[in-house]
């Protein structure tokens, strides 16, 4: 072993013997009727948060969410300001509801996967501290732990997670969402390019500038250039959490870019271009344009780690 590795060898073991930043929100709860936005058109948000049953199956598990079955139309129609050619609508229909977790997961419910030497905490805390040719950061800035969203997983570390959670509560239910179950999910049932309108809004997520990458705040938007404790904005009428930005989040698909080929029962895509997986939402530096709730991006191969506005959620089969 060189000198360059044992100082990174060093550097490592004071980050992972270090305690976790704990972040400094706890979960915000907003009952209210949504307001008019700024562009001048009405929300479709509902206006309380939904009652919808909500499980844990043990105390390291992230809190999930019932969503009910239903229709949806995927997807953007060709109207709307900013939309992509991959995003041509279709129906999907969902026979049976699905459980999705309240909030991305976060750093406290990783960081306990790795305790059970479970998930590879190790090597996410050396691809986020390396730089694109794999050289040391000196200058990294660690965006806080704790309540935070998880990020620099890659999807196989996700999938990991998700077999852990299977193990940990003793069900064979835990897995990765699907891309169609997380637009279904974060529209709730709303139409408008967001969730909460048609127009971009620093109050309902942590998102960056108009134009290109870089961060913005505004309204209850307060981060710039970093994460979010999860719960800081208001939730859908699903009751779900931080759906639009934040932190980008692996789905279980490969990238189809043809619309009409994507599954219409909410199933994950398994062919493709699989070489890449689907991320969904958007991130603290990215622009409105990735915000909205029919944007996809597949570009990632599912070894990636160390990219530090990705992260990820779960979901969980109901059986009944």
């Amino acid at each position: 072993m060189g000198r360059s590795d044992n100082v990174r060898e060093d550097a490592m073991n004071t980050i992972i013997g270090a305690t976790a930043t704990v972040a400094a929100a706890a979960a915000m709860t907003f009952i209210a009727a949504c307001a008019t936005t700024a562009g001048g058109s009405s929300t479709t948000a509902a206006a309380t948060v939904s009652t919808a049953k909500s499980l844990q199956d043990c105390p390291d598990c992230p809190e999930m969410v019932v969503v009910p079955a239903g229709s949806f139309t995927m997807g953007s129609p060709e109207s709307e300001s900013m939309r992509d050619a991959d995003e041509g609508q279709h129906k999907v229909t969902f026979a049976k509801p699905f459980a999705i977790s309240r909030y991305p997961i976060t750093w406290d419910q990783w960081e306990a996967c790795v305790r059970d030497n479970v998930c590879a905490g190790r090597d996410v805390e050396i691809a986020l501290h390396s730089d694109l040719e794999g050289k040391w950061m000196k200058d990294y800035v660690d965006h806080g732990r704790g309540s935070r969203p998880v990020v620099g997983v890659s999807w196989y570390d996700a999938q990991v997670f998700a077999g852990w959670l299977n193990k940990k509560s003793g069900r064979d239910a835990y897995r990765m969402v699907t891309e169609a179950e997380f637009e279904y999910a974060a529209r709730a049932g709303t139409k408008s390019a967001y969730t909460w309108g048609d127009e971009p809004n620093h109050d309902y997520a942590n998102f960056g500038k108009a134009q290109g990458l870089g961060g913005e705040t505004g309204g209850r938007d307060v981060w710039l250039n970093v994460t979010s404790p999860v719960g800081s904005f208001p939730p859908n009428a699903f009751g779900l959490y931080d759906m639009l930005g934040d932190v980008y989040q692996w789905v279980e698909d490969c990238y189809e870019g043809k619309a009409e080929l994507l599954p219409t029962d909410g199933s994950a895509m398994k062919s493709g271009n699989c070489s890449v997986r689907v991320m969904r939402s958007t991130s603290f530096t990215s622009n409105p344009h990735t915000l909205r709730s029919a944007n996809r991006a597949g570009q990632y191969p599912p070894n990636l780690r160390g990219r530090n506005y990705l992260g990820f959620r779960v979901a969980k089969t109901l059986h009944m």
